[in-house]
């Protein structure tokens, strides 16, 4: 956050730096323009009203006069003068208009002293005799918050236009600069946070306008890629882990099914003997596959598992696939149905014919299992948009509404071992570039839609 900050900070430095340069110019033509106008006005000016201030004295008399020269000298440029005596009387006056020669309150003293006396530019100077009020000529000076003359906006408008483009070209190449070096420095870093959210190691260099930043997303990547390997080292242990308890088991799970097997083949011993031997050859034969799915699905979650691909064709493979199913030991608690379009016959697939018959294996076993008579299985296969969909249904009690809950919104939570066998099939379909979707059927028992990119 503060890389970010200092970089802004540097942008909104440039533009200030920028600004001010282009006030100070601008403020530097405009007194060079100012002081040349008010060079040409002086001169219309025999002395200014300060000058003025100064020579005008009290006679013996009362009343006031100018020395060295006349009144006509002294005022010379002017349009006329007056003096106003501490409340507000005219005691003395030049060319002033009887319009104007009347007792003046405070308040309108503090009005023309800094604007307009009838549309007269007005100046003021306060001296122990008064206050002397000096009049201009009518539109020779735009007195408002500041002070000017005509021939200057003329000037400013229809000769300063020179001046004017030269400063702002002037910005625009400041301008053009300070982004080029920036826009450098910040596709760097771009570059290099593209490189980081793909994965890919990066090493910036630190020189430059974004140095800091480089730097940081240095050090970032450095920690992304220790992090990495950690959670690597991480996932290797565990499938290693699982795979090593999963064999480890195999052994002892061997001997128990045969052992179940021949108890339930041994005619000497009585029925319940030889139904509760069948039981424990069938929930025997579930822990195993339940064992082989677990290990699979590590495998696939931590990419240990190779996809042997080889090409093959929609129709031979799923008519093979369920022939293996039905000599399988499940295939007497089901029928199972095999309908082909003629477009889904010749699909052409790169697909690993092991994990496909292990999800397939899966679908059709979870509605045996799961079912507790005789059930029929469909197996459809269409093609669609260059996808090979393949639709697998049963007519028995359908999914549990928290385990089909759970498969819509790939959470596996409390209800893992039930849908176990269901996430593998997941996997491998995920693996092959292909989506599943679970669904209810209708009118009863579930529905899994495979669908698998053709070539």
């Amino acid at each position: 956050m503060k890389t970010f900050a200092r970089l802004i900070r540097r942008y909104v430095l440039a533009a200030v730096g920028i600004s001010l340069l282009l006030v100070a110019l601008a403020l530097a033509a405009f007194v060079w323009i100012a002081v040349r106008f008010g060079l040409q006005w002086q001169e219309q000016f025999a002395f200014s009203y300060s000058e003025i201030a100064d020579h005008l004295q009290r006679t013996g008399e009362g009343d006031f006069s100018f020395d060295e020269k006349d009144a006509d000298a002294w005022l010379l440029g002017y349009a006329w003068e007056m003096l106003l005596d501490d409340d507000g009387l005219v005691v003395w006056q030049y060319q002033l208009q009887e319009a104007l020669i009347h007792p003046y309150t405070a308040s309108e003293i503090a009005v023309f002293s800094r604007w307009y006396l009838q549309d007269y530019p007005v100046f003021c100077q306060v001296r122990d005799y008064g206050l002397l009020v000096l009049g201009m000529p009518q539109n020779s000076i735009w007195k408002y918050n500041f002070w000017t003359y005509p021939q200057l906006i003329e000037w400013i408008f229809y000769r300063g236009g020179t001046l004017i483009l030269g400063i702002l070209l002037m910005i625009l190449v400041l301008c053009m600069v300070f982004s080029w070096r920036g826009t450098r420095s910040l596709r760097t870093v771009s570059d290099g946070m593209d490189a980081l959210a793909e994965g890919r190691t990066v090493k910036l260099s630190t020189r430059g306008f974004a140095g800091e930043l480089a730097e940081k997303l240095n050090r970032t990547s450095e920690q992304i890629r220790y992090r990495n390997e950690i959670i690597a080292r991480r996932d290797t242990a565990r499938t290693n882990w699982i795979a090593g308890v999963s064999h480890d088991i195999r052994t002892p799970l061997s001997l128990i099914l045969g052992w179940s097997e021949q108890l339930h083949r041994d005619a000497s011993l009585p029925e319940p003997v030889r139904k509760k031997a069948a039981g424990i050859q069938t929930q025997s034969e579930r822990i195993r596959s339940l064992i082989e799915d677990l290990n699979l699905t590590s495998k696939l979650q931590y990419g240990a598992q190779p996809l042997r691909r080889t090409p093959v064709h929609g129709g031979p493979l799923l008519r093979k696939l369920v022939a293996d199913f039905c000599n399988g030991p499940l295939a007497a608690g089901c029928e199972v149905t095999l309908a082909m379009d003629p477009e889904a016959e010749g699909a052409s697939l790169l697909a690993d014919e092991a994990l496909l018959g292990r999800a397939l294996d899966n679908l059709l076993g979870n509605s045996v299992r799961h079912n507790a008579g005789p059930v029929h299985c469909g197996v459809t296969a269409t093609r669609k948009s260059r996808m090979l969909c393949i639709t697998v249904t049963d007519d028995g009690v359908g999914f549990p509404p928290g385990v089909l809950t759970a498969l819509q919104r790939g959470e596996q939570g409390d209800n893992t071992p039930h849908i176990l066998g269901l996430h593998v099939v997941e996997q491998i379909v995920q693996a092959h570039g292909g989506s599943v979707t679970f669904c209810q059927n209708e009118p009863a028992g579930s529905k899994v839609i495979l669908k698998l990119p053709t070539q």
